[in-house]
């Protein structure tokens, strides 16, 4: 969040004028140029891309059974945790084979949030219908205990038995939920040793950094704030407003080692990633430079990023600067919120995507065999489609199962009356969706087909998550508000082929995190990684999903697990969910 100068009291928000200065286009050099582009600013003969005719998503909420209402605890001293939540989280808890859901709530920063609603479980019971079983599988709190602010959420198999756990971050405190495996959950935070250390947490992974077949847990800290401590902010000396990022120190993220019981132990210093300049949002788990080994890139909210590259010794480098991944091309930090990766022009480098502030456009830094990246966001025509609007949530995702990775973003302000005092901005902001061309050719922003389109509707976004929830091969969406109702997005895009690959670990870990998978279907090939994180504050399904285009049959698929197994299933069917355990040997 980039609208307060650190050079001004925070009792005059510098930067929020600042900021409203740049709003021109013929200025957008001024104030955060990009690299040479062939876009060029909209005239009055073509004021948007064309539209995109494949893509297409219906608001099922309502029809789904969906009734969850974020609370953000808002008070007009305006804390800054109140304008930051909230995420959510895919994941089959039941073991049925398809996705269920959970929202995570906040709750008011002062007091003992009692009188604030927990987090909710829906259950999928097919058929595009959820049913709430939060109190049923012991998710609506614990006896005695204040309902903390939450804020995000990651999945994955802690202790090995097979069954998917859930983690929820928050202000003051995380809290770790173990899966029993009868359809309820149990707390285990304090056995697990991740009560210990408590500070403001945003977006959280699970990985297997060291390559022991036990998930380890990375956890992004935002900044060091307090109720007490907390900064009182105006843009014109009347109005309070929320404060930016800047007036408050930044923290360490934490890394965790897994046990492989369910206890983790803490080597954030040991592993090189203690780092107090930082100021997480949100976090990828990828492989940055193809040596098999998982690394981290880090979003960091008006502080440079961070890439911390796997040595494979138990350590991480941390080379963001030096691989062209920490600012934007004009050597500027950015307000970067939300973060995925993938690899969208097919060259076989991952790319990394952030979603960043308004008058900052969204990031699309392209890999290289180098291992250098280069923001080209204005290159591939996400640039200025992204200068205005805020970006929270983020996704690389195959929504039209072309083949090509798409990309998402969930927009929404962080302050509820900036419009009266920046006429071009709106808290409420639309969902943007681009449709990658393909093999390199950039992408094109899809547009709204009427008035009951998602795209034409305005939202306060904060998480995106994505999930087959029908069972016809296309990602479906979530995205969550702040203090508003989370809506459910039915894609409802043309079908083609596709497969689904949902990965159990044996001397890997047990979800598959790290598993690089690679389809041949004719001449096409495809591959993509199972990561963790991505997003802001969100867990996707852990499930891979291959757009197979107009493909009848896929030839062969390749797993190279984490342990460094190779498997290869010959003429796979199509147009499935296929479960692959790992080899025994």
């Amino acid at each position: 969040m980039r609208w307060l100068s650190a050079a001004t009291s925070p009792q005059v928000s510098g930067r929020f004028w600042v900021a409203s200065q740049c709003v021109l286009l013929a200025l957008v050099a001024a104030c955060d140029p990009p690299s040479p582009s062939p876009e060029a600013p909209p005239d009055s003969s073509s004021d948007s891309p064309p539209i995109v005719e494949s893509l297409r998503f219906t608001d099922i909420t309502a029809a789904a059974g969906l009734r969850f209402t974020h609370t953000n605890g808002a008070t007009p001293r305006r804390y800054l945790p109140e304008t930051m939540g909230s995420g959510v989280a895919f994941f089959d808890f039941d073991g049925d084979d398809r996705p269920d859901l959970y929202l995570v709530n906040g709750a008011p920063v002062a007091g003992d949030g009692a009188g604030s609603p927990p987090g909710a479980l829906y259950r999928n019971l097919g058929s595009g219908r959820f049913a709430e079983v939060t109190e049923q599988a012991g998710l609506a709190g614990l006896a005695g205990k204040r309902r903390f602010p939450g804020m995000g959420a990651a999945v994955g198999d802690v202790d090995g038995d097979g069954h998917p756990d859930l983690l929820v971050t928050g202000v003051g405190e995380d809290r770790l939920w173990r899966n029993r495996g009868d359809g309820t959950f149990e707390d285990i935070t304090a056995r697990a040793n991740l009560g210990v250390s408590t500070g403001f947490s945003s977006s959280a992974a699970f990985l297997d950094f060291d390559g022991d077949g036990q998930l380890d847990l990375f956890l992004g800290r935002y900044v060091q704030w307090t109720v007490d401590g907390d900064v009182s902010c105006t843009p014109d000396g009347e109005h309070p407003s929320y404060c930016t990022p800047e007036v408050y120190p930044g923290v360490s993220n934490r890394l965790y080692r897994g046990l492989g019981d369910g206890r983790f132990l803490d080597v954030t210093r040991r592993a090189g990633v203690e780092r107090a300049d930082g100021k997480t949002l949100g976090v990828v788990v990828f492989d940055a430079n193809g040596d098999g080994r998982s690394d981290l890139a880090v979003a960091n909210d008006t502080a440079r990023n961070f890439l911390f590259l796997n040595q494979g010794d138990g350590s991480f480098t941390e080379t963001a600067v030096a691989d062209g991944l920490a600012f934007s091309v004009s050597g500027a930090t950015r307000g970067a919120m939300g973060i995925d990766a993938g690899d969208l022009d097919g060259d076989g480098f991952t790319d990394v995507v952030l979603g960043n502030f308004s008058q900052e456009m969204s990031a699309l830094y392209r890999g290289s065999e180098a291992g250098l990246y280069r923001d080209e966001a204005a290159q591939a025509g996400i640039g200025l489609p992204t200068l205005m609007t805020l970006a929270f949530g983020t996704l690389v995702v195959d929504l039209d199962l072309d083949g090509w990775p798409d990309l998402v973003f969930a927009n929404g302000h962080i302050e509820p009356e900036i419009a009266r005092f920046q006429s071009l901005q709106s808290y409420a902001q639309p969902l943007v969706v681009f449709r990658n061309l393909g093999a390199g050719a950039g992408f094109e922003r899809v547009e709204p087909v009427g008035e009951d389109d998602p795209l034409a509707q305005r939202w306060v976004g904060r998480g995106l998550a994505a999930a087959d929830l029908d069972g016809d091969g296309d990602p479906d969406l979530v995205l969550t508000q702040n203090g508003r109702p989370a809506r459910l997005l039915r894609n409802d895009t043309p079908p083609r082929s596709w497969l689904r690959l949902r990965l159990v670990g044996r001397a890997s870990n047990p979800t598959g995190y790290g598993a690089r998978v690679t389809v041949h279907a004719g001449e096409r090939r495809l591959e993509r990684t199972l990561t963790s994180g991505r997003s802001y504050l969100s867990a996707s399904e852990p499930v891979l999903t291959f757009g197979l285009g107009d493909a009848r049959a896929i030839d062969r698929l390749e797993i190279r697990w984490p342990s460094g197994r190779l498997q290869t299933i010959q003429g796979p069917p199509i147009n499935t969910l296929l479960k692959v355990e790992e080899p025994a040997s």
